[in-house]
């Protein structure tokens, strides 16, 4: 449950900033220590309301430390103080195995929950109450006990390449991407490229492509750039039927505690229903695939008219096969969506080529 704050907390309120910036001092003497009191009592008593009407005193939001995690956890926190003014939201930072190792490839150190894994464990072990990820990053089967609570508003899910256009890609162009997915996608777009590990935040990635340092280009999220402000970066912005993205990319994760009923009804108030229903129909064809985010599958979403049309690929990490299908369905089926466009790659042979990305993993290390 929610931390709410003891009587060090509140006695800390009694010197805080001013609306002007300023910091308030309590002056010294009888009269201020009856004032003193007095504010404490009313301030006990206003908490005690609030915690009697369900409303959330804090919130303990687990973030990792880069610069996007920080910026997609801070969007979430101003999200639910739009809703809940009475909220007060603390970041508290966890480190992944993903921060932790910056050299492995994406597969070596554990792929699926490289970077979510930690921030999961701190929900269970009530450390904290709220973690943000990125969608892409979150295993399709949660651990026991936490829900998917939210999803607001997504991004454009698109990738970016950063150095050159897709139609100036040649044989021999240095590619770097940690992608199992674009590196597919990539070479069935141009066999001869020439594909380089590459793992790391955004700006570093950027700088290599821009530099030549090992690579001539590289491919990351729209989403990521934009929130970034760094869209500019990008030398185009890929066709998402060219070059359908992963699965939940541009898009964010709320995840809390099952049990945690208040917080997760007042989390229900920053979702956007058409990305979450866009994102319920990608896990769920990830589901029926038993595949992971780590796999080369791309996917893109169409509305029309209110119903939604989910288009799968799945590609041979060589490049040299790819088969791709659709699914069209109401917003409320959303899982029956995913779960049939699963059926049909499966019945065109998926299975098969998912088989053999454990077999052509490179184990070069990353630049």
């Amino acid at each position: 449950m929610f931390v709410m704050r003891n009587f060090l907390s509140v006695l800390s309120l009694s010197v805080m900033p001013s609306p002007d910036h300023h910091t308030r001092v309590l002056p010294c003497g009888e009269t201020s220590r009856r004032r003193f009191y007095s504010h404490l009592r009313s301030n006990r008593s206003r908490r005690t309301t609030q915690e009697a009407r369900g409303l959330i005193v804090e919130i303990r939001l687990g973030s990792r430390r880069s610069d996007l995690a920080r910026w997609q956890a801070n969007h979430v926190a101003d999200l639910i103080r739009s809703v809940e003014p009475a909220a007060e939201v603390r970041m508290v930072f966890v480190s992944s195995v993903g921060d932790k190792d910056r050299r492995s490839e994406f597969q070596q150190i554990g792929g699926i929950g490289a970077f979510t894994k930690e921030s999961e464990d701190s929900l269970l072990r009530n450390e904290v109450d709220l973690v943000v990820h990125s969608l892409k990053d979150l295993p399709t089967k949660l651990q026991p006990g936490l829900v998917l609570a939210a999803v607001p508003k997504r991004e454009d899910p698109r990738d970016a390449i950063c150095g050159v256009t897709l139609d100036q890609l040649r044989p021999g162009l240095r590619v770097g991407t940690g992608s199992i997915r674009r590196k597919a996608q990539l070479l069935a777009l141009c066999s001869g490229l020439d594909i380089r590990p590459i793992r790391g935040n955004v700006s570093p990635r950027l700088r290599k492509a821009k530099n030549r340092e090992g690579i001539d280009a590289t491919l990351l999220a729209a989403a990521g750039l934009s929130r970034l402000g760094l869209l500019h970066e990008a030398s185009q912005i890929v066709d998402a039927h060219i070059f359908p993205y992963a699965v939940g990319q541009g898009a964010l994760a709320a995840e809390a505690r099952e049990g945690d009923t208040a917080l997760i009804a007042l989390l229900q108030k920053i979702e956007d229903r058409q990305s979450r229903t866009e994102v319920d129909a990608e896990r769920a064809l990830m589901r029926s695939l038993d595949a992971g985010c780590s796999l080369p599958i791309g996917v893109s979403a169409t509305w029309l008219a209110g119903t939604l049309m989910l288009r799968g690929q799945v590609t041979h990490p060589d490049g040299q096969t790819k088969i791709a299908n659709e699914s069209v369905g109401r917003a409320d089926q959303a899982d029956a969506i995913g779960r049939s466009l699963g059926h049909k790659l499966l019945q065109q042979g998926a299975e098969e080529i998912l088989k053999a990305v454990p077999r052509t993993v490179e184990e070069q290390r990353p630049i």
